[in-house]
This record gives C-alpha cells, sequence and structure tokens, in this order.
C-alpha cells in the first residue's frame, strides 16, 4: 500500500472511530461522572487499527459508574461484549472498561475505557496529545502510518505504537530495520512519560 492509501485509509478509520463514538454517546455518558480525554491513534488521527482508547478522570473512580455506562451501551445491538478491571491497586492506579463493537461492514473495534484520579500521578496518555499532534509533519506522520501498516501486514516486528512514534520523532527512524536497531539502543519502562522533543 502506497502513502496516500495509507493516510486515506487513516482519515477513514479516524472517522469511522468517531462515528462510533457518537453511535454509543459513550463521551457523554462518561461526562456524568467526570472528564472524558479522547487518547491513542484516534486522538492523533493516526488510526489504522480498530481501536479507541478514553480516559475518564474523575474525583474518585467508582465502579459502580462504569457500570453504569456498561449496562446502557450493553444492550445496543452492535456491542458485542464488555468487560471490566480493577486495576486501582496496581501501576495503573485505574479502573478498567473496554466494550468489543462490530461496526455494519463487520469490523470488530476494541474500546479501551480508564477511570483515573484526576490528580493521577502518571504517566497518562490525555499529556501526550497535545505534543504528539504538535510533532506530526506530514513526513511524520507518514513515516508512522506506513510503521504502524508494516506492524499490521506482518512486515515490521510488532511493538507498542508508543514506540513506533518515539523512534519515528527521537529516531528519524524509517523503516522496520531501523526501528528494531533504534529499540534495542533505546529500551523504555513499561510506563513512560516520554514526549516528543
Amino acid at each position: 500500500m502506497n502513502r496516500p492509501d495509507i493516510l486515506e485509509q487513516s482519515r477513514r478509520r479516524t472517522a469511522e472511530a468517531h462515528d462510533i463514538l457518537d453511535r454509543l454517546r459513550l463521551l457523554r455518558r462518561w461526562r456524568a461522572f467526570g472528564t472524558p480525554v479522547l487518547v491513542g491513534a484516534v486522538a492523533y488521527e493516526l488510526t489504522l487499527a480498530p481501536d479507541i482508547d478514553l480516559e475518564i478522570y474523575c474525583d474518585t473512580p467508582d465502579i459502580r459508574d462504569g457500570f453504569s455506562v456498561l449496562r446502557d451501551c450493553a444492550v445496543l445491538d452492535d456491542v458485542r461484549r464488555a468487560r471490566f478491571g480493577n486495576h486501582l491497586d496496581d501501576a495503573d492506579e485505574g479502573l478498567y472498561w473496554r466494550l468489543d463493537y462490530r461496526a455494519g461492514d463487520g469490523t470488530d473495534w476494541k474500546i479501551d475505557m480508564w477511570a483515573l484520579r484526576r490528580d493521577h500521578p502518571g504517566p497518562c496518555a490525555a499529556q501526550l496529545v497535545a505534543p504528539l499532534r504538535a510533532a506530526l509533519t506530514p513526513a511524520v506522520r507518514g513515516a508512522i502510518l506506513e510503521l504502524k501498516y508494516g506492524v499490521r501486514t506482518g512486515a515490521v516486528p510488532r511493538v507498542p505504537s508508543i514506540d513506533i512514534y518515539r523512534a519515528v520523532i527521537d529516531g528519524g527512524v524509517r523503516s522496520g530495520v531501523e526501528l528494531t536497531e533504534w529499540l534495542a539502543a533505546h529500551p523504555r519502562d513499561h510506563l513512560t512519560f516520554w514526549m516528543p522533543r
């Protein structure tokens, strides 16, 4: 797939993600309990995988609030599964929620949602949205999407997207071989406070 096709696929996937959020009214549902923030690839407009990420900042994350949102979504026709995980005592320090949604074209979307304290010590994905978007020149955006596409097709070793962002922006990486070499020389902790320079 050439770069214009990858860019168009990303634009289309990003628009689909926003349509799903609107259909599920997820931002409105979460606003009853906190401040929802769209994060991850959809927020950066680097969407290739059918994956949506939200962080919801609350005074005190409450399991009952999340189950209220999941209950209202789970009865909708296109929602296939709902999940919950309590990670308040783990490194993530939050409540995890997931919806599996089947779009009209048969694509299965994963929607990850984290309820976090407003004073969460981080790192939080919401802190990365503005700096990363500011770093996305057309060349950087194209390079990231080509590597992400390579990961999806198996041409590039599977790595978390944050590592692709780091490698392209900080290291000037443009190929799968360069990505592997750069990441070997620049490992990171599981949770990272990385921001574009």
